[in-house]
């Protein structure tokens, strides 16, 4: 057992590390070595990544990050990890690398020390990272070559070790595969490992791990017989497949797709533990639909289906989470996660690539975090949610937390808090007039930034959608906007507007979502329930739906809450 801090197989080329050299781990493929460091060690931040560069791994000179992983330890320790570095987000940005920061306290504060991981041969990128907990109590955590050139794993022994910076301890990286996988391995009721992987899309095939964990043997192989067969194979370039396994032990597998295509996610299935998978399916209804972007999807404690992903295939907005209780056949509970406002390029603000912890919190808490702004805000956002929160389409227990920033580096102005009365969530009975709304709704909106400062903006407040007489849910939007090197943090100048009948419903109790001519599919979209749907630019885009969601229910409620 070594520690983090020791150099895993060789030296950097550009700096030596003055620690031990590990031997490297025989594998299929032809592997680089791995390196893990602490920023508090001498020198590091003031390193040169790469030669030819005088980018160095300290925190102001990441031109990018995204693409997080969260894991919970036994005893309470959060470890979130994510990809960063150079300007070039691809396989071709030879200066990526990945970080790992910790929390001690529920996430509220993150680590200032971060572990830093890296390979020697500058052609080589480590890309997205990520953290797993399999059933013997391991966490390990995997990363991946760039360029579809496989993956490591190491298992970090100590995770809640006191102290990490001078007592964590991780095992000798193994190679798991040559293949890179999309997310996290599904552990499967049989205590098998599968993951798909990211080599052929247009032929997705899956691995399998059959971990002897008595003998430290974890080999992963492919048993697939019969790929899943992507709807568009002279469209589809990345998958970024997950696998979920149902209630009767058949497997369903997600895959992404353009925006242009069948909702942007495809759908296939394997009765065989993923030796054999029926081709792809796409135009699966709500919310199987995504803009071309990673989704997850994961069973939770209660046997409920969390589905997180975008509400519209129009852009990286609106990141929502759904629930399902009858295994995946509908989901009639959505919460609107983050919808920040896109001021032209998506990786400029947009919100994407989320992930949940796949342990809860004691009191049912759903850890999610994801990216925002990659290239302008840098921010590694998190939300905490419960069942109870997302079932009600807003923060009502007293565990939800919303987008609170792990990491923000754009040094962005985050207002967060309103100087006016006025509610964030509305609820009205069927045939209500959008004026009656209104009428509850300022002219003047005063916003209140971290530091103090406040900004007033005139205007008014429209939601073209609205249709009183049809349940639902309705995002009423402020005319005037937030500019600059600033943020309107909590979507503050946006309202839910819930029509609902006597019962509090705002979909059809009995058929919440269902396509009656097909009542065993996955909804279909449809324009009566609680969302609705509009031809944009060739796809199908969501323009109506659970409204901008906040830290809070009531502005002066709560206030006091926000700027803690």
């Amino acid at each position: 057992m070594k520690k983090c801090c020791i150099l895993m197989a060789a030296v950097l080329a550009t700096a030596a590390l003055c620690a031990p050299v590990l031997p490297s781990v025989a594998a299929e493929a032809e592997t680089e070595p791995v390196v893990g460091f602490w920023s508090t060690e001498e020198g590091v931040l003031e390193r040169p990544i790469a030669s030819g560069t005088t980018e160095t791994y300290a925190e102001s000179d990441r031109k990018w990050q995204g693409l997080p992983t969260i894991a919970i330890t036994p005893g309470g320790r959060m470890w979130c990890a994510w990809q960063t570095g150079d300007a070039i987000e691809g396989s071709e940005g030879p200066n990526n690398y990945d970080v790992m920061y910790y929390s001690d306290d529920n996430g509220k504060t993150w680590s200032k020390e971060y572990m830093i991981w890296d390979v020697p041969d500058e052609s080589i990128r480590l890309a997205d990272p990520r953290l797993f907990y399999d059933q013997f109590g391991k966490l390990w955590l995997v990363l991946i070559r760039g360029g579809l050139k496989g993956a490591y794993a190491l298992e970090i022994i100590n995770p809640d070790c006191e102290d990490p910076a001078a007592n964590l301890e991780m095992g000798e990286p193994v190679s798991w595969m040559k293949a890179p996988p999309a997310h996290r391995p599904t552990i499967l009721s049989n205590g098998y490992w599968i993951t798909p992987v990211e080599v052929d899309t247009d032929a997705q095939q899956t691995y399998i791990c059959r971990p002897n964990n008595e003998a430290g043997k974890y080999p992963w192989t492919t048993t697939t017989t019969q790929p899943a067969v992507t709807s568009f194979p002279d469209e589809k370039t990345f998958g970024e497949s997950q696998i979920l396994e149902l209630e009767d032990g058949s497997l369903m597998m997600l895959s992404r797709l353009p925006r242009t295509c069948g909702g942007g996610m495809e759908i296939s299935y394997s009765y065989d533990y993923g030796t054999s998978w029926t081709p792809y399916k796409a135009d699966n209804g709500i919310p199987y639909i995504t803009p071309s972007s990673k989704f997850h999807i994961q069973r939770l404690e209660s046997g409920a289906i969390l589905m997180i992903t975008h509400a519209t295939t129009a852009d990286r907005e609106q990141l929502a989470a759904y629930l399902s209780y009858d295994d995946g056949k509908t989901y009639p509970y959505m919460m609107m996660l983050d919808d920040t406002d896109i001021r032209g390029n998506w990786r400029d603000f947009g919100v994407s690539y989320p992930e949940a912890a796949a342990e809860q919190g004691e009191h049912g808490e759903i850890y999610i975090v994801y990216d925002a702004g990659r290239y302008g805000l840098k921010e590694i956002r998190m939300c905490v949610v419960t069942e109870e929160d997302i079932k009600a389409g807003r923060p009502v227990s007293e565990y939800c937390r919303m987008r609170e920033q792990i990491s923000k580096l754009g040094e962005y102005l985050d207002y967060v808090d309103v100087k006016e009365d006025y509610e964030q969530y509305i609820t009205v009975e069927p045939g209500t007039d959008k004026s009656e709304i209104l009428s509850q709704l300022p002219s003047s909106v005063t916003l209140v930034a971290t530091d103090g400062s406040e900004l007033c903006l005139e205007g008014e407040w429209e939601c073209l959608e609205y249709s009183k007489n049809d349940v639902g849910r309705y995002t009423f939007e402020f005319s005037e906007k937030v500019t600059g090197k600033a943020q309107d943090l909590y979507s503050l100048l946006k309202v839910s507007v819930t029509v609902a009948d006597d019962s509090g419903e705002t979909t059809d109790p009995e058929d919440p979502g269902k396509d009656p001519d097909n009542p065993d599919e996955p909804s279909e979209p449809n324009g009566s329930g609680w969302i609705v749907w509009a031809a944009v630019g060739g796809g199908i885009a969501l323009i109506a739906v659970a409204a901008a969601v906040t830290v809070a229910i009531l502005k002066k409620k709560n206030s006091a809450e926000r700027k803690k």
